[in-house]
């Protein structure tokens, strides 16, 4: 059976959606098809160049267009395969044709939807007047295509799972993201805490770097890419606080292995890997209490789950650090529940499954 997965992700920077559609590829034996790639962020998850990237030939324009563009570039789109599974709301527009598929659901558009007001305070009034109506006929557009093309529902988490029962009244499979825990190792502490990921508004690294202003002991490193207007976290950041460049794979399981303990602040985050990476390194968790965190870090357990609020993530971090060491086994236990070996099994399942 030759199964595609369809993307309007075009593998232009590091992220864990493109990881997790790449590890699906590899699961099934799948080809990726999108709309244009960048062949060195492939090379970065792929290093052998294994998984076969059919590229439509079309790179999307920026926003304000992108979107419609994706959605037009799929519906029209001629493939010949068995088997479709579609990752996002542009590549989902190709079930049109009525062919077997899946929707593996990594989030609705946020923008759209849970985070609608968020998206709209970040716009000038003027923006806002042009964006609310187009949001509206967006949401509606969108919930009446799934309800008319799509019959089979998956997704990344039960917080997405929630989104989706109560946007679309449907109920979805839950399919985590893996994890290569045989690649990550617990080295000795070296005295600092870790964040990765995009620094951006939906991140909150100023939390972090607010409650590590209040730790002077105590060191944070970031690395992730620094967005357009967060410049100044980064350049005004206390002495104590490190900001780095996006690194490989092999660099980042190593600082994950060296740290005292990793943390994650993002906005009711759809699923969240790298904690459970950090875990699989045996280090402990401080995550807000939201979304998919609470999904993978147990409190009191793993680590601690606090409130977006720097006073507590700092008792978090001062608590959990004081003997980041003993939870070395019980992270690495709780990592494993996430192995890349479950996420095979249960991904293949699901595709037997749903086959026509």
């Amino acid at each position: 059976m030759r199964v595609a997965i369809l993307t309007g992700y075009e593998f232009s920077v590091l992220g864990g959606a493109e990881r997790l559609i790449l590890d699906l590829a590899r699961v099934l034996d799948a080809e990726v098809v999108v709309p244009h790639f960048n062949e060195a962020i492939v090379s970065h998850y792929d290093p052998g160049r294994e998984i076969q990237i059919r590229s439509l030939g079309h790179p999307l324009p920026d926003e304000p267009t992108r979107q419609i563009a994706g959605m037009r570039l799929f519906r029209k789109a001629t493939l010949d395969y068995d088997f479709y599974i579609c990752i996002d709301d542009m590549a989902v527009r190709y079930l049109s044709n009525r062919v077997p598929h899946l929707y593996y659901m990594l989030t609705p558009r946020r923008a759209m939807y849970d985070m609608y007001y968020q998206f709209l305070e970040q716009k000038s009034p003027l923006s806002r007047i042009l964006y609310t109506p187009a949001l509206a006929l967006a949401r509606a557009a969108d919930r009446r295509f799934v309800q008319r093309h799509v019959k089979n529902l998956a997704c990344i988490s039960h917080t997405v799972r929630t989104r989706i029962q109560k946007i679309y009244l449907r109920d979805a499979r839950v399919l985590y993201p893996p994890v290569h825990t045989d690649r990550f190792t617990w080295r000795p502490s070296e005295g600092y805490w870790l964040s990765v990921g995009r620094v951006d508004k939906w991140k909150r690294v100023h939390l972090q770097v607010e409650a590590f202003s209040r730790m002077p002991e105590k060191t944070l490193v970031v690395v992730g890419q620094v967005y357009p207007g967060y410049e100044d976290l980064a350049r005004n950041a206390p002495p104590n606080v490190i900001f780095r460049h996006v690194q490989g794979e092999e660099e980042m399981r190593n600082h994950f292995s060296r740290c005292e303990g990793f943390i994650t602040t993002a906005i009711d985050e759809d699923f969240g890997i790298t904690p459970v990476e950090a875990m699989a390194s045996g280090k402990p968790v401080v995550a807000v209490r939201e979304g998919g965190y609470q999904e993978t870090v147990v409190d009191g357990v793993c680590g601690r789950l606090v409130a977006p609020d720097p006073d507590d993530i700092k008792r978090a971090v001062l608590e959990t650090g004081r003997h980041s060491d003993a939870f070395r086994e019980v992270c690495q236990r709780r990592a494993a529940l996430f192995d890349f070996s479950t996420f095979a099994d249960e991904a293949r399942s699901m595709v037997w499954d749903y086959q026509e």
